[in-house]
């Protein structure tokens, strides 16, 4: 509220916890922040990350298709009325929620101008639309390419799907491009942490080895550090790219690049 009466803009996120501030006490939460528009603009609904290093904490629990899908019925209810109301949502569910409730992601129209992306709140539907929006023009980049090329592409389990898509797309408008994507597992932090952002050097290249690279692997970039240059675990690039036998490059993480 002081934030508010200074005339501070304010984004919020909900790191939603099941049995704790699920349901109604959700409910109440929504209800209690709306109260702050226009200054409070956009609030994420996340669940909270289950990493395996949970001795002595909270005996939290991932929440289940069915459990994701009320989620999201709940929460986009209460933002149809602020879009009535507002003109805008206000509030926004994470990807990581439809793809639990193996639900469609909403169109761009939905997200507002996407005010919260980097807290994985339509990442997915922002990268098929600059993907496929940059797919028109790709014949403006083949003259820098010698075909034909084998490449390689190394994702979480969340994006596998979408960037399975987005290469099958792109070999079929580029002939004589063969992309291979990997599914990589995440047994750093566990098999229920599934983001691209938070794989490790040592995951990949674990999962990697004898696989068909091709002469680049290519892994998301924002699972190195601010400054580019290491993996959650301290493996840098040059080092994963010598294991494997390949050339490591970050990949851009809006889809156009």
């Amino acid at each position: 509220k002081r934030l508010s009466d200074a005339g501070i803009s304010l984004c919020g996120q909900i790191v939603l916890c099941k049995g704790i501030n699920d349901g109604e006490e959700l409910s109440r939460t929504m209800r209690d922040l709306c109260e702050f528009f226009p200054a409070m603009q956009s609030v994420s609904i996340v669940p909270a990350g289950l990493t395996r290093f949970r001795e002595k904490l909270y005996p939290l629990e991932g929440f289940t298709k069915q459990e994701a899908a009320r989620v999201l019925e709940q929460v986009n209810s209460f933002g149809e009325k602020m879009k009535e109301k507002h003109g805008v949502r206000m509030f926004y569910c994470a990807d990581e929620l439809y793809l639990k409730a193996e639900q469609a992601l909403p169109d761009e129209d939905y997200y507002d101008g996407y005010p919260q992306i980097e807290n994985g709140v339509g990442m997915i539907t922002s990268t098929l639309s600059e993907f496929y929006g940059e797919l028109d023009y790709v014949d403006e980049y083949l003259g820098e390419v010698t075909l034909p090329r084998t490449v390689s592409v190394a994702t979480g389990v969340a994006a596998y799907d979408t960037v399975i898509s987005m290469a099958r797309a792109l070999e079929e408008r580029v002939n004589g491009l063969k992309i291979n994507v990997y599914k990589i597992i995440n047994n750093f932090f566990g098999e229920s942490i599934t983001v691209a952002g938070l794989l490790t050097g040592k995951d990949i290249s674990e999962q990697l080895r004898g696989k068909d690279l091709g002469e680049v692997l290519f892994f998301p970039e924002n699972a190195l550090r601010a400054d580019g240059d290491l993996f959650l675990d301290d493996i840098s690039p040059e080092e994963l790219g010598k294991a494997l036998g390949v050339i490591a490059r970050p990949a851009h993480n809006d889809g156009a690049k």
